[in-house]
């Protein structure tokens, strides 16, 4: 195996287009990745090391937005002021993800691409509505993330692709994320939640994570209606038994998360 650490995405897409994709794998944060390969995974012929490029590491506030870069680590994202006071789902989820080292090494381009229904930062980030920039050779595209993701491990990024940024505009929105796992810490997520709402609880959104192939997002809801139609729930999602709980556990924790979000709201 031959190890890359490229210095600018320019020099990235030099790489990229000299190597075989197809024996070629991206390497962000590694906390997945890397475990992957303790267990047998083989070893890609290239392993190309994103850190080194601190152009998609910063976190840009304008009044209208922010711009996070792909390379922000879940620390960063948990230690930033603009998250913590008006991202507050995204703050939250950060802070339920996993342990110190893991939010200081992991990032969020990483969760992303990951695409795991159980990522916790995937449910705030729908529910707040987040766009991706993604670069290739020829330019740069964007499109908001439950476009991106197709399926567990699955994206619409190209084999040329790079995630650089993901954007979320400053709407001065309420959030509330909520995690259940089957141990207090560093747990997978057995279903996780992100409420996003406006003034007066108008326009809430929630997205629902792990239980579906892609998180799933019941929009602009009416709260006072939904606790009269709570098990339409059921047809929105599609949760599946594993190990760490049962589709029917599922079905019922949701519920009641939802159920008792409403009773406080």
């Amino acid at each position: 195996m031959k190890y890359y650490a490229p210095t600018s995405v320019k020099a990235y897409f030099e790489l990229q287009s000299k190597l075989d994709s197809s024996s070629a794998v991206v390497l962000a944060g590694g906390t997945d990745l890397m475990p992957r390969f303790e267990r047998d995974l083989p070893l890609p012929d290239h392993l190309i090391d994103l850190k080194k490029l601190s152009e998609l590491s910063s976190i840009v506030v304008s009044d209208e937005q922010i711009e996070i870069g792909a390379l922000a680590t879940i620390q960063g994202l948990h230690d930033h002021s603009i998250i913590q006071d008006e991202f507050v789902a995204i703050y939250e989820a950060a802070h339920e993800f996993a342990g110190a080292q893991i939010r200081h090494r992991g990032t969020i381009g990483g969760n992303i691409c990951n695409a795991s229904p159980a990522g916790d930062l995937l449910p705030p980030l729908y529910a707040f509505g987040a766009v991706l920039t993604l670069a290739g050779p020829s330019g740069k595209r964007q499109l908001p993330i439950h476009e991106f993701i197709l399926g567990p491990g699955k994206t619409v990024l190209m084999d040329s692709e790079l995630l650089v940024s993901i954007t979320l505009e400053r709407k001065q929105l309420q959030s509330q994320f909520q995690k259940v796992g089957l141990r207090q810490s560093m747990a997978i997520s057995v279903v996780s939640l992100a409420f996003v709402w406006g003034e007066n609880m108008q326009n809430l959104t929630i997205a629902i994570g792990a239980a579906a192939p892609t998180v799933v997002t019941l929009d602009s809801i009416n709260p006072a209606r939904l606790s009269n139609q709570i098990d339409l729930i059921d047809i929105a999602i599609a949760p599946i038994d594993d190990i760490r709980a049962t589709a029917k556990y599922r079905i019922r924790v949701i519920k009641n998360l939802i159920l008792e979000f409403l009773r406080q709201h």
